[in-house]
């Protein structure tokens, strides 16, 4: 199957299939995670209001790491005079081109390393002490939107009670307040949801991978091979004499894909068969490393990649390489000798402090 046009068009507006998938993954990703809240005792609003937080930090690292660490069908220009240099220095330069510059997120050009990144950031922010600041912050900068919002509010029930022969109440100003606890909120519980619906969220974005044409490996005679475009290759593979218009090629976002379906599956059983027996934030690290694993190895086949800086070395086989080492000896240190049993004990007191009455859950 072959996409001639990656959009939808809707009169004059033109809405991007791959944005439409993305979108869906999020959804996908957060409705299950809001199962498992409500499942664990956890108030799935949360959810919805972490995933808030998430998108906009999101969306600017996954562009910031493709700044950073473009692909080497960007770069490979670079050195030779004639030829186009996209590389960091030359996006950050032309940082408002519109086409190609570090700003043009809708050309394509997002990491999923920089997302995760950037995402949990926003996470992290909304679960933390800083939530019922950055409330305030905002609520103070919008204050005269909010003032006139009520004013207006008011005069529309003053109206109305005058038509109805009755006197209106006098106009107070009601400061918004966030019921947010100001301690913030344990991140273990949120992590290991979060460990279980994230490969779903990977595995359906991954199919907007396929309507742009992206994210395949090399020439390949299996019958699930996929037929690339000349304009979607990348060197060496533009050659239509060489590897002609009816080469197949690896879909490694269908493979990533089924890694991270797979994945989802196990760790949605290991949630909810296993997690009295680990500690809040190990279903989180299995997810890291399964993750690690999966992608450090697709790396292998993949056709176009990002490398750090002019080394040659694969930035995302690096970054997995790391996270898969910190996240297994994370694991083994928790699970070592009497560790565990203490990790447990803490984690039974502050789900129980988190249950009294008046607090936040």
């Amino acid at each position: 199957m072959e996409f001639e046009q990656a959009y939808l068009v809707i009169g004059n507006l033109q809405v991007r299939y791959y944005g439409i998938i993305i979108v869906l993954a999020l959804l996908a990703g957060a409705y299950v995670a809001s199962l498992l809240a409500s499942r664990s005792g956890h108030d799935s609003d949360h959810i919805w209001g972490g995933l808030t937080w998430a998108i906009i930090p999101g969306i600017v690292g996954a562009r910031l790491w493709f700044v950073l660490f473009p692909p080497v069908s960007l770069t490979t220009g670079c050195g030779i005079e004639g030829e186009l240099c996209q590389d960091t220095a030359w996006m950050l330069q032309n940082f408002f081109d519109s086409e190609y510059g570090a700003i043009a997120i809708w050309n394509g050009g997002l990491s999923i390393f920089g997302a995760m990144i950037g995402g949990s950031l926003g996470a992290w922010l909304y679960l933390s002490p800083w939530h019922n600041r950055i409330v305030g912050a905002l609520t103070t900068l919008v204050t005269p939107l909010i003032w006139l919002y009520q004013l207006l509010e008011w005069l529309l029930h003053a109206a109305m009670n005058r038509l109805r022969g009755k006197d209106a109440a006098p106009f107070r100003y009601r400061r918004p307040l966030s019921s947010f606890p100001d301690e913030g909120m344990r991140l273990g519980p949120w992590m290991d949801i979060a460990g279980v619906a994230i490969p779903l969220g990977q595995a359906i974005g991954r199919i907007a991978n396929y309507i742009n044409q992206e994210l395949y490996g090399g020439p390949t005679n299996l019958p699930w091979g996929i037929n690339i475009p000349r304009q979607a290759r990348v060197a060496p593979y533009e050659s239509l004499i060489e590897h002609p218009i009816d080469t197949l090629f690896h879909p490694l976002w269908a493979y990533e894909a089924l890694w991270s379906l797979v994945a989802f599956v196990v760790l949605w059983r290991v949630y909810h068969l296993y997690r009295g027996r680990l500690v809040s934030g190990d279903i989180l690290l299995l997810s890291v490393a399964q993750y690690s694993i999966g992608r450090f190895l697709l790396e292998f086949m993949r056709v176009e990649f990002a490398t750090i800086g002019q080394t040659g070395i694969n930035s995302s086989q690096t970054i997995t390489l790391i996270a898969l080492v910190l996240s297994v000896a994370l694991l083994l240190r928790r699970h070592r000798g009497g560790r565990l049993d203490e990790l447990k004990a803490a984690d039974d007191a502050a789900e129980r402090s988190e249950s009294l009455p008046g607090t936040d859950s």
